[in-house]
């Protein structure tokens, strides 16, 4: 081999090693959420993220991946639609996704002692049931009193699981969280549960503050986490522990002023 041949062949691999480490430090992950309005968490409807402000928990997801070495992309879907696309490793992740032992088939949610890691949570939220006014529910935070009682929730959220297996109701999932609180306002529904600040800044947005309300107690309190694919972890397990971990410190350090600006807008 002539000396041009060597150089030739050192400065090819030099080139591909470069790339290739490039691309291991800064690559490319594209997750999934739903395409729904939810103020302040999600911003906006339809198929791409909405640019600038898209939402709280967009915000916080990609600073955490980004302090891991990512680049982050994001795709809207209906809510079980990214949950399968997490589950068939065609999106790394989605957030805001409530524990349940049957979702651990779709992704790998931040563990402790087999157990989901409470401390590396996104935020903790209140599910109440938003009510008509002059028609509340008769729920004492344990039971129903009517358990014929005709409720409404999104489709595939688990207040669906918990109304169907604890309580033994059925709940409504046609509506969205505005059309919902529309169908309250309208006694077409009895109540609809979604997430408090959500159904706070629709009651606001669609002027429908004064004809619904959010009774109390609230019907569940859950922690949200970031559910990661499979493949994703099983290829990047110290990372994706990191970014769970570094969803920790930003819940701690500027979830409050984050979530304060998006409710002033």
């Amino acid at each position: 081999m002539n000396i041009r041949c060597l150089i030739c062949l050192l400065f090819s691999f030099c080139v591909t090693f470069r790339s290739t480490a490039s691309a291991q430090d800064n690559a490319d992950v594209q997750l999934c959420y739903e395409d729904q309005d939810y103020p302040p968490y999600l911003i906006g409807t339809g198929r791409k993220a909405v640019t600038p402000n898209p939402g709280v928990l967009v915000e916080l997801t990609k600073s955490a991946f980004e302090d891991a070495g990512f680049t982050v992309s994001f795709i809207r879907r209906p809510w079980k639609r990214c949950m399968h696309m997490v589950g068939d490793n065609k999106a790394v992740g989605m957030f805001g996704v409530i524990y349940l032992p049957e979702r651990e088939v779709f992704g790998h949610y931040p563990m402790h002692n087999n157990a989901p890691d409470k401390e590396r949570r996104l935020l903790t939220v209140d599910y109440p049931i938003f009510v008509n006014i002059n028609a509340p529910v008769k729920w004492d935070g344990h039971t129903f009193a009517n358990k014929k009682v005709h409720l409404g929730t999104p489709l595939g959220y688990a207040t669906v699981t918990e109304l169907e297996n604890i309580y033994h109701i059925s709940p409504n999932q046609a509506y969205l969280p505005q059309a919902g609180l529309e169908a309250v306002s309208q006694n077409k529904l009895d109540g609809y549960i979604v997430e408090r600040k959500v159904g706070e800044q629709l009651l606001l947005k669609h002027k429908l503050q004064k004809s619904v309300v959010a009774q109390e107690p609230p019907f569940k309190s859950h922690d949200l986490y970031l559910l990661l694919s499979h493949g994703f972890y099983d290829e990047n397990t110290e990372k994706a522990e990191k970014i769970w971990s570094r969803l920790a410190i930003l819940r701690k350090t500027v979830l409050d002023d984050l979530m304060k600006s998006y409710l002033k807008r």
